[in-house]
């Protein structure tokens, strides 16, 4: 075995047992191209077990479609057995390269008088491996999935599988075409014109990244729709598991929904059913979809019913982060009200390598009742107390809701680029009857743009409004966490309302060769900007806004601490209006 295999055994960290290296492609990466990580400060590391692995209990699986998932490689535990495999490796790869070299120059020779040459390659293998420079020309069709080693791969033809780059790039020309996903190690990924990429574009740095294709491999289908605006009642996880101060303990099972895009089903359903112990009823919700797949979109038309403890404030605290919270810190960030209803909805998806969205319409009936605290128990702080769940305006509610979302959002290792887009409009009262009249309006748009390598920005824009009846389930409220950290929870509430965030984060890989600096720790500079207000209700949905200005604008400014995947960070905000104490606050999920 090479130098080369053992310094990335040494190297191996415990994520890295997920992973099934090929060695074939690695064994030519110089020795510095694989960077030995400075160990965390004792003190960091317990730290960040104590945040961080709790939120992985409830954390949501994801089953990754893609050729490029970490597959488990306890069966290679020993040198024998590891040596063993690489020979047998190594052996398979440069015979396929062989026979791959014989029959392309056999067709070129063949060929050679030919107007154009035609090529299309299948691998015995599932990857065909190319050293130095490549390009696949027009003409070049491969089934299969492509590695380059040492050089750019330049995609002009069709690549249906994978692609692969080690230290090189992955240019897709225009009119070129990888099915599959695009991988650049020690490189980058381009596509220019109309060049596209069916699955994800991914950028790493280091050569421990690369994953060893398997023999009769096949990428597992996908038939999520994982976007930052859908419900969560639609998603829910096979284990239910909540703990607040309404439910108190909640415990179920749940099935999410699914997108048939290759049309292999036409009815899709979902749901959950759990128990709510401290309230001592039964929550389900039932959903089933009928949906039509086509080259380009899927559409559905179904109809779901629901007795639910529900909430609003999805969008201030994801559920895991809140469980804990309220488990351990004796602080519930989330408010709660009994609906029980059904709903008929109409739907339209499209899922592009680079470009999401959705389109979806709902006719909502629905009994609005209000919920009291009933516990108050928590691991830790006992002398604190639980805030008082807020009433909500109680009664039947006949509405229209239409919500859109569009996603440019692509990820190219640890970071996370382009729009997120959402918008819905509700309309209650009138013609649909009911007890309540009203429009509501939300948009929230927000921008991931890295700046180099080592550096991001993330901003988020949020706007709501209100017309006809003050709604208390309906109306809007920021302060505290994840909108304005330097104030009081909720601290200001209205029919109108608008927040803006902005942060800068700073990669700790950049700072450890100018600073005794952890490379896995960020540095995170952020500002906060919003107001809630109340305005005549007689005011339509578009007025009211005028009366948001300087004076009744807050904003905060501060720092935060955070680990590299964004999984935690240990944040510092001051207010800008008077001087204050500073506000501590530890997350375990990125503000927006």
């Amino acid at each position: 075995m090479s130098d080369t295999c053992h310094k990335i055994l040494q190297t191996a960290t415990f994520s890295d047992a997920n992973r099934i290296l090929d060695w074939k492609m690695i064994q030519n990466i110089p020795s510095e191209a694989i960077p030995m990580k400075p160990k965390l400060p004792f003190f960091l590391i317990s730290f960040f077990f104590l945040s961080v692995i709790p939120g992985s209990l409830i954390a949501q699986t994801d089953h990754s479609p893609y050729l490029f998932t970490r597959d488990v490689i306890d069966s290679l535990a020993n040198d024998d057995r590891i040596g063993s495999f690489v020979d047998d490796l190594l052996q398979k790869i440069e015979t396929d390269v062989e026979v791959m070299v014989r029959e392309r120059n056999r067709e070129r020779d063949d060929n050679l008088d030919s107007v154009s040459t035609y090529r299309r390659y299948r691998s015995t293998e599932s990857a065909v491996t190319f050293s130095g420079n490549t390009s696949i020309d027009p003409s070049d069709t491969i089934d299969g999935n492509v590695v380059v080693k040492g050089g750019t791969l330049t995609v002009v033809g069709l690549v249906h599988g994978d692609a692969l780059a080690i230290n090189g790039d992955i240019i897709v020309k225009d009119g070129g075409k990888i099915t599959g996903n695009a991988r650049a190690i020690n490189g980058k990924v381009v596509k220019e014109g109309n060049g596209t990429v069916g699955g994800y574009s991914e950028e790493t740095s280091s050569a421990r990244d690369a994953v060893y294709m398997r023999p009769g491999y096949e990428p597992s289908r996908s038939y999520k729709f994982n976007q930052l605006w859908l419900d969560e009642n639609e998603f829910p996880d096979h284990l239910l598991f909540r703990y607040d101060r309404v439910d108190g303990l909640f415990l179920g099972l749940g099935s999410e929904k699914k997108f048939y895009w290759d049309g292999s089903k036409v009815i899709s359903g979902f749901g959950s059913a759990g128990y709510a112990f401290s309230l001592h009823r039964w929550r389900l919700n039932l959903g089933l979809d009928r949906q039509f797949a086509t080259d380009n979109a899927l559409y559905e038309a179904g109809a779901e019913g629901h007795s639910l403890t529900d909430t609003k404030d999805e969008w201030i605290m994801k559920l895991g982060e809140n469980n804990l919270t309220s488990l351990l810190w004796h602080e519930d960030y989330r408010d709660y009200f009994t609906r029980e209803g059904f709903s008929l909805n109409a739907a339209r998806y499209t899922r592009e390598s680079d470009f999401t969205s959705q389109f979806r319409v709902q006719y909502l009936i629905d009994d609005y009742s209000s919920l009291s605290k009933e516990i108050d128990w928590s691991l830790f702080r006992p002398s604190h107390s639980f805030r008082d769940n807020p009433a909500v305006a109680e009664g039947t509610m006949h509405s229209i809701l239409g919500t859109a979302g569009l996603s440019t959002l692509e990820g190219h290792g640890r970071r996370t680029v382009g729009w997120n887009i959402f918008a819905s409009v509700e309309r209650a009262g009138d013609q649909f009857g009911g007890d309540f009249k009203f429009t509501q309006a939300i948009i929230d748009v927000r921008r991931f743009q890295p700046l180099s390598e080592y550096d991001k920005i993330n901003i988020r824009v949020r706007a709501g409004s209100l017309e006809g009846d003050y709604i208390p389930q309906k109306s809007f409220e920021i302060g505290g966490a994840n909108t304005l950290p330097a104030y009081s929870f909720k601290e200001f509430a209205g029919n109108r309302m608008i927040l803006g965030n902005f942060e800068y984060v700073l990669n700790g890989r950049l700072m450890e060769d100018e600073f005794f600096w952890p490379s896995s720790l960020n540095f995170i500079a952020f500002a906060d900007a919003g107001a809630a207000l109340l305005v005549p209700t007689t005011k339509s949905i578009t007025d009211g806004f005028s009366s948001i200005n300087e004076n009744t604008i807050k904003s905060d400014l501060g720092f935060a601490l955070g680990w590299h995947d964004e999984s935690w960070r240990l944040g510092f905000a001051w207010r800008t209006d008077v001087k204050s104490p500073v506000s501590v606050f530890l997350r375990l999920n990125r503000p927006f």
